[in-house]
């Protein structure tokens, strides 16, 4: 499924610091396809930047957010926000040229996962989320039934219960 390609308007690209823009339009290169994956090593390859520095880039993107970023699978998934994008087309660029522009992120928070607490709220889970611990709960309901259905209890000792 092809999605609408985003076009970052002129405002936005005279208030983001160049690296913060460069990594910004590498992402929108490959939005067609929806999310895409934060793959450090090819983005350090294709931006010519270090990992630190791509991964501030990503929270600044994410802290005005332009991305969204979530964590399916144990990786990272990065999802233009076109409406954000679209606000940036209705700036005067006479104001924008007056600012001082979006800084460069100091601290980086997007890829840190808080091992303390529990990620299992199923409120806080995506519909793909819920639907993959959905299956994998049938599919152990199922092993269990099926192990009740093999397994002969000791009590019983009669060889013709056994299912072979």
């Amino acid at each position: 499924m092809e999605t609408k390609r985003i076009y970052p308007a002129t405002q936005l690209i005279v208030a983001l610091d160049p690296k913060v823009l460069k990594v910004y339009l590498w992402i929108l290169s490959w939005s067609a396809k929806g999310s895409i994956k934060y793959y450090p090593k090819q983005f350090v390859k294709a931006c010519r930047f270090e990992e630190e520095e791509i991964e501030r880039c990503i929270q600044t993107l994410e802290d005005i957010k332009l991305i969204d970023i979530a964590l399916v699978d144990n990786e990272w998934m990065i999802t233009p926000n076109g409406e954000q994008n679209q606000k940036y087309y209705e700036i005067p660029i006479s104001k924008v040229l007056e600012g001082n522009g979006i800084a460069m992120a100091e601290k980086v928070t997007w890829n840190k996962v808080d091992t303390n607490t529990k990620s299992n709220d199923v409120d806080d889970m995506s519909e793909a989320e819920m639907k993959r611990m959905l299956l994998m709960l049938q599919a152990r309901l199922k092993e269990k039934q099926e192990v009740k259905k093999v397994v002969v209890s000791p009590a019983a000792n009669d060889v013709d219960d056994l299912p072979f």
